[in-house]
């Protein structure tokens, strides 16, 4: 018969085989697992190595491209611009936050192509009218008692507009027996312009060569690139496309919109629309004024050119250029073409 010893040594036996077992179990198996995280450590990092190996190989390979690309554009407009704007006088405007290369380089293209450039219109982001000292700076600039932002608003796009509108008028013929030179008002700097400035609403920027800090517009024939891009503090919508609706009120108008082609993230559904897609989307908009949607390519960049040489004063070709919705085509057809 078994004693109630033998129970508890056989416990104790089984046991203690138990805790040695599990003991060098685990001790296996944890340096079997340890090998394995190893083992795969080593070769997420070989990936990882491979990936940056490629990634440096690409950033070279698009520094090179761009670098190229830059010198190919200067070129090209040294050549194929030349005398296209003659004499034309050319606004550029813009808004802050849109990569100021862009600007640079339409700048660039219009003086390649002999544009009398006046300057930069550079809407800052005091527009955004996002405190008391904004609105109030404004309603002074504007000569108001307003102090509603909606209406403020409203009546900037209004002054905006007619500012742009006087300027861009088809020159009148001047009084028989007088020179078109006597007969022309001289250059000057809107009113409105001044106290905007002022305040810190629109900076400006004069071109290269060109002396005085103060854009002086002419009192008639000017042609205005709208420049538009990724990054603006103030939304197209907001400023920019009500401006336009204003200034081609009474038809079409010696204006040409811009923007650089845009990438996979500018596309998704919740990404600010800019001016172009706004202006195609619209059905008044878009038989009144041009646009080109890919001013960072050599080909956009001619088609700047190009576009700005049809929106004459008067009788302005209207287009859409580029690869992106709403585009016609790359370039503007022959003139006679339509």
């Amino acid at each position: 018969m078994i004693n109630f010893r033998f129970h508890i040594v056989s416990l104790t036996a089984v046991l203690l085989a138990l805790g040695i077992g599990l003991v060098l179990g685990t001790t296996f198996l944890d340096d079997a697992v340890e090998q394995t995280l190893k083992s795969q450590l080593e070769g997420l990092q070989g990936s990882l190595n491979r990936a940056q190996d490629r990634n440096d190989d690409l950033e070279a390979q698009l520094n090179q491209y761009q670098d190229e690309a830059g010198a190919m554009n200067a070129q090209l407009g040294e050549r194929l611009y030349r005398g296209l704007l003659t004499g034309d006088p050319v606004l550029v405007v813009s808004t802050r936050g849109v990569q100021e290369d862009l600007v640079e380089d339409v700048l660039q293209s219009l003086s390649q192509a002999d544009a009398s450039v006046v300057g930069v219109w550079w809407l800052t982001d005091r527009l955004a009218l996002d405190d008391d000292s904004e609105v109030a700076d404004l309603s002074g600039a504007l000569e108001t008692s307003v102090d509603d932002k909606d209406r403020l608003e409203q009546k900037l796009v209004t002054e905006l507009g007619d500012a742009m509108f006087g300027a861009a008028d088809t020159p009148s013929d001047p009084p028989a027996g007088v020179s078109t030179d006597a007969g022309a008002a001289a250059p000057a700097e809107p009113a409105v312009l001044s106290r905007l400035h002022e305040k810190g609403f629109i900076d400006y920027q004069m071109p290269e060569g060109v002396d005085g800090d103060v854009v002086m517009l002419p009192s008639s024939g000017l042609r205005i690139v709208i420049v538009d891009g990724p990054g603006a503090a103030i939304p197209a919508s907001q400023l920019l496309q009500p401006v336009l609706a204003n200034l081609t009120e009474e038809g079409p108008a010696s204006v040409v919109a811009v923007q650089p082609q845009l990438r996979a993230q500018d596309r998704k559904d919740d990404a600010t629309p800019l001016l172009v897609s706004l202006v195609r989307g619209d059905d008044q908009l878009k038989e009144r004024l041009s646009t080109v949607d890919n001013i960072d390519r050599a080909i956009g960049r001619a088609s700047l050119v190009l576009t700005t040489q049809d929106a004459a004063p008067g009788g302005p070709v209207i287009g859409h250029y580029g690869t992106g919705d709403g585009a016609s085509r790359e370039l503007p057809p022959p003139a006679g073409d339509g």
